[in-house]
């Protein structure tokens, strides 16, 4: 064989092995990251855009200016990669925030996002600092190419965060079919004294939501399919919780 195409061979091997490396080293679980990572993202060519003018939920509560806030944070991992079209959780989270926050915005919850391009102990010391009402940290899941179902974490069960998890479940439940995880303490996620990273240390109460499994072939065709729907649910299930837990700030 000639010494060029020997050449050429083992440098395609050398990048194929150097990306396989990476897709198999990258965490599936987006919490397993290093806090202080910085990841080096870009946004998605296709996110959807924050429209202002986004049609809200007829039938949620408005609330009272500067009544209420949020903190909301979709995923930052871009090197988590679904199945076919889906591309990164990154990416598609975000698509999904887009949809959220405008309803929000426009039934007058104060929402700050997060920034991709920080860690997560930049989102959650931003969210202490801001002192916001609730953290909200949106995910897909992946595992083994075959689990399917949506759940969501709260730190410690019997407190507001359980209430709320409960409830973004209950609404992602109306729309999709697959199975019902539940909601679960992240307390000892990764073992003992090892929680999930943005349920332990907000001091607002905190959920985290894996929405379905990016890895699956039928979940991550459901999230593609389904962005603003999704949305729209995770935007009701944060308006129908402040309302509850904060009724003296809903406008008459």
């Amino acid at each position: 064989m000639p010494t060029f195409l020997k050449l050429v061979l083992v440098a395609a091997f050398c990048c194929a092995s150097s990306t396989a490396f990476a897709q198999v080293a990258d965490p599936v679980a987006p919490e397993t990251v290093d806090p202080e990572a910085r990841p080096n993202l870009t946004a998605s060519a296709d996110a959807a855009p924050t429209d202002a003018n986004a049609p809200t939920l007829a039938d949620m509560p408005r609330f009272k200016p500067n009544a209420v806030s949020l903190y909301l944070s979709p995923s930052n991992q871009i090197r988590n990669i679904g199945f076919g079209d889906y591309r990164s959780e990154m990416e598609r989270m975000n698509q999904v925030a887009d949809v959220v926050e405008p309803i929000l915005r426009a039934h007058g919850v104060v929402v700050h996002r997060n920034d991709p391009q920080n860690g997560l102990r930049d989102y959650v010391a931003e969210a202490n600092k801001l002192d916001v009402d609730l953290y909200f940290a949106i995910h897909s899941n992946a595992a083994n190419k075959r689990a399917r179902g949506t759940e969501a974490f709260c730190f410690r069960f019997g407190g507001e965060g359980e209430r709320f998890a409960k409830r973004v479940l209950d609404e992602i439940l109306t729309i999709y079919n697959g199975p019902n995880r539940g909601v679960k303490e992240s307390h000892s996620h990764f073992g003992p004294g090892k929680p999930l990273y943005e349920t332990a240390n907000p001091n607002a109460p905190a959920v985290l939501v894996e929405i379905a499994f990016h890895d699956e072939e039928r979940d991550a065709k459901w999230i593609l399919a389904n962005v603003e729907p999704i949305g729209q649910a995770l935007a009701r299930a944060v308006l129908k919780h402040l309302a509850a837990e904060h009724p003296e700030a809903v406008a008459n």
